[in-house]
């Protein structure tokens, strides 16, 4: 084989020391330059950060809403999952592994920072331990949030949070949901009280109340042996999508009917993460076996670009039974995922762009 010649190694080396500030993607070389003047430090890797720079995806810290687009929250609520405890640690596992995401969608180029002002919440702050305190202490939340015309992107915790999520943002028109998971999560009550929330009836109780649309509902990823609990579904005329005809279908005709179910009316994305198959994600409250694969997932989330989607969570991430933490990992890819399909959605809707700041501008 022929020596490299001089001028092609001495090309490469020109090219390889060329500062992450000037790249030939203009639009992030400015945004890495402006975010390292605003002291957010984009290269510093997750073991290295401390205090204000953990927020989700390195948004700054805020709980002041004015002029806001997207508000990233964490909701470590873990009291009524019926299996395995641990998802109130599940944002904090999130929020640290979402450091290695972004700030560009690799395939649309996306910057969301440079698209919206995203700031990082913090986590819900509950007054007490009793599980129906809490699910009222989520729902003042977000209706704050809901005031401030601000979007959500939520990391919990149990399913059971959508409940008050829905509450609060679906207040004055129901929406139409794409709920991503092994399990209906519309079953009954667990006793004779029919105020009763759980993990298990968050969102029968959402259609009942009026909240969701369960013809505008579709409902991915479903199996398992408590599939007998999810007639409410059925009966009501949600869609529910078995994981096995995703896996003999494909992606593609399910992401078409969904967003035929959804048209142009405010919808909403919610994903359990026991739809995957616990090979690829053991950090979950419920894990059932024969279940999605993590490209199956990422494509129907891509999938629902440039519908009116009006808020986003994703919940049941269990760091405790993953000593690896690769559903963390995970969970943050999706998060991101999201949070890209967020900004499209506000900017689409508002017509508007602001960008992130980490310091305050006069």
């Amino acid at each position: 084989m022929p020596k490299i010649s001089q001028a092609k190694i001495a090309k490469y080396q020109k090219l390889g020391l060329r500062s992450a500030m000037k790249l030939k993607n203009k639009e992030l070389g400015d945004f890495f330059q402006r975010a390292e003047a605003e002291d957010c430090r984009m290269f510093q890797f997750p073991f290295n950060l401390q205090g204000k720079d953990w927020g989700f995806f390195r948004a700054p810290h805020s709980k002041n809403l004015d002029g806001v687009d997207i508000a990233c929250v964490g909701i470590p609520l873990d009291s009524s999952a019926p299996n395995f405890a641990g998802t109130r640690h599940g944002p904090e596992a999130v929020r640290r592994w979402s450091h290695l995401q972004g700030p560009m969608h690799h395939l649309t180029k996306l910057i969301p920072f440079e698209n919206c002002n995203i700031v990082e919440y913090g986590d819900v702050d509950f007054s007490g331990l009793n599980h129906e305190d809490r699910i009222n202490d989520i729902y003042e939340t977000y209706t704050k949030i809901k005031d401030a015309g601000v979007i959500p992107l939520s990391v919990g915790g149990e399913h059971t949070m959508s409940y008050p999520i829905l509450k609060a943002i679906a207040r004055d028109e129901p929406v139409g949901l794409i709920h991503i998971d092994a399990h209906g999560d519309t079953t009954g009550f667990l006793s004779d009280d029919e105020s009763e929330i759980h993990d298990g009836n968050c969102f029968s109780r959402a259609a009942i109340d009026g909240l969701i649309d369960p013809e505008r509902t579709i409902q991915i990823g479903i199996r398992g042996a408590s599939s007998w609990c999810w007639e409410f579904s059925e009966d009501t005329g949600m869609r529910v999508v078995y994981a096995e005809e995703i896996q003999e279908r494909g992606v593609k005709p399910i992401v078409d009917e969904a967003r035929e179910l959804m048209g142009n009316g405010p919808c909403y994305l919610t994903i359990d993460v026991d739809a995957l198959d616990p090979a690829y994600m053991p950090g979950t409250g419920v894990p059932e076996p024969f279940g999605l694969t993590p490209l199956e997932v990422r494509d129907i989330v891509r999938g629902m670009r440039c519908l009116n989607i009006v808020g986003a969570d994703i919940a049941e991430i269990c760091p405790a039974r993953d000593s690896q933490e690769i559903s963390a990992n995970l969970g943050a890819a999706f998060a991101f995922e999201m949070l890209c399909l967020l900004t499209e959605s506000q900017v689409a809707r508002t017509g508007n762009t602001r960008r992130t700041h980490w310091q305050k501008q006069d």
